[in-house]
């Protein structure tokens, strides 16, 4: 035989480094999806934002009824109200994205540098048990 298995020592050494990895990388990948979910500010701050447009544009709109320039006033007051529309929707979908992003990032963070570290430990396991001889 060539080599050892390893000790009983350097097994319990090892998997409490292990285990010290995975606790700090999952404290990682939570702390990472919670930072990710403050952009969700963002998104509500658009969302508000789109809302105060289409009333402004909803506002305009009733002035129609001024002669000479209610029509122009009008027209406009359409496009400003669409425009809000379209922000309150787009506030909406990145609000959305947002959470997948936060949850997607803080899974992946948290479990591609454990997955290979467990996997280690495990077979290192595999090497040190006693195998049984054929007879």
């Amino acid at each position: 035989m060539l080599w050892a298995p390893p000790s009983r020592a350097f097994l319990t050494l090892l998997a409490g480094f292990v285990v010290a990895w995975t606790v700090v990388w999952i404290f990682m990948g939570i702390w990472t999806k919670h930072e990710v979910q403050t952009l969700r500010q963002l998104s509500n701050t658009v969302i508000q934002s789109g809302g105060a447009v289409q009333q402004t544009g909803d506002a305009l709109q009733g002035l129609r009824s001024i002669p000479f320039v209610g029509g122009d006033v009008a027209r406009i007051g359409r496009q400003v109200s669409v425009a809000g529309v379209n922000a309150r929707r787009s506030g909406r979908s990145s609000r959305t994205a947002v959470d997948n992003l936060a949850s997607l990032l803080g899974v992946a963070i948290a479990l591609v540098p454990t997955i290979p570290m467990i996997a280690l430990l495990v077979v290192t396991w595999r090497l040190a048990r006693p195998r049984t001889q054929p007879a």
